[in-house]
């Protein structure tokens, strides 16, 4: 799989250095990482999972290490770290006592980075961020079309459901969003209500692509939540690379934090399993915010800067700085589009010179007076690939 070999060749390629740093692969769950571990390792050192349903104590983290320690290769690899509890401490405990052993972590929250890494061992490690699949790898790997990418994402132990959609569906929500939510949230982080957070979820995934005020999000919950609590929901579900509440571009960093979000779902299969029925095809219009939604995710997992901006009757979906350098208003667009239609890139623009407008359509259509981006090359941007645009 061409993730695989990108993932796998990454993690050789650190482990193999004299004095590597500890390596750890951080991203969703179901997208491969624990495949590309073991291909990586090709059978050397010592693997471990620590995907418990209860946490494990960190003491089963030194009889790993130890018995590591008497094999020729003196590597570790711990899948899904954040499962053993104080393992941050644990880690940098072993780590500073011992020479030449090699490490490698994994874990399907960013809460990791937040609850141990930057912390506790700064200085100590480097981050291999693992993604959702894009569109290549899902037409390589499972010859999805664009259409299909777009309606039902690409989690690949989900693919060969697609010919039962219920029974997809069902494996979308019962092995990737439970676990996430019930496991790997819950098990990180103190939440107060988890049918709330559950809620929040389900909202966020209704609403693909859209501005939404955190008092319109309230008032779809059954349960009461304060908007702090919404708020701190919301990070949480980010953290998971679940969904990702995108801010108003503004100048001042400031007045960003302080937007209206935009619900970006960073798989669309996250979206498709929750509709009802979900065995129905897609009208034009949600279609359109399926699109909307997808472009989002591709630019926010490959690691572009991502915005949206609204000012008036002006709004360009999109704002994006790119690893390259690029600077972009975008206006995303599944159907037949007209010039005036993108006026919302153009006024941003005028309004902030670094910045060019561009158009990304899913017919392939050219409107004279803005450049187009390749749908197809969007869909399929890595942030472990060098490819820009």
């Amino acid at each position: 799989m061409n993730k695989n070999r990108q993932l796998v060749s990454c993690i050789q390629q650190r482990i193999n250095e004299d004095k590597p740093l500890i390596q750890v692969v951080v991203g969703p769950r179901q997208v491969g990482k624990t495949t590309a571990l073991q291909s990586a390792l090709a059978g050397k050192g010592v693997y471990k999972s620590a995907d418990s349903p209860v946490p494990l104590n960190a003491e089963v983290l030194r009889e790993w290490w130890d018995e590591a320690a008497k094999c020729e290769d003196r590597l570790l690899a711990v899948d899904e770290i954040q499962k053993v509890t104080n393992w941050a401490e644990a880690v940098k405990q072993l780590w500073d006592q011992s020479e030449g052993m090699k490490l490698v972590l994994t874990g399907s929250s960013a809460l990791l980075v937040e609850k141990g890494l930057s912390e506790t061992l700064a200085g100590r490690f480097e981050l291999i961020r693992a993604e959702h699949w894009n569109l290549r790898e899902a037409q390589e790997t499972f010859g999805m079309s664009t259409r299909d990418f777009i309606e039902f994402g690409c989690y690949p132990g989900a693919a060969p459901f697609l010919n039962d959609v219920s029974r997809w569906s069902a494996y979308v929500r019962d092995s990737i969003v439970e676990p996430a939510l019930g496991r790997d949230l819950l098990q990180l982080h103190p939440v107060d209500s988890p049918s709330l957070l559950r809620q929040v979820f389900g909202v966020a995934v209704s609403l693909p692509a859209q501005i939404v005020s955190l008092n319109k999000v309230q008032g779809e919950l059954q349960g009461r939540g304060t908007i702090p609590t919404i708020k701190t929901y919301l990070h949480l579900l980010s953290q998971a690379f679940l969904v990702s509440g995108v801010e108003k571009y503004s100048a001042s960093t400031f007045r960003s934090r302080k937007s209206i979000p935009k619900l970006v779902v960073h798989d669309n299969a996250l979206v498709k399993a929750f509709e009802r029925p979900v065995t129905a095809s897609i009208e034009a219009e949600r279609f359109g915010h399926y699109f909307e939604n997808v472009v989002g995710a591709r630019f926010i997992e490959a690691g572009w800067e991502t915005y949206y901006w609204k000012h008036r009757n002006y709004e360009a979906d999109y704002v994006v700085l790119g690893p390259g350098g690029e600077c972009y208003a975008v206006e995303v667009k599944s159907g037949e589009t007209t010039l005036a239609a993108l006026k919302g890139a153009f006024e941003f623009c005028k309004l902030n010179k670094s910045f060019e407008p561009r158009l990304i359509s899913l017919v392939g259509q050219r409107v004279d007076g803005i450049e187009s981006l390749d749908a197809e090359e969007v869909l399929s941007l890595s942030r472990l690939s060098s490819k820009v645009l």
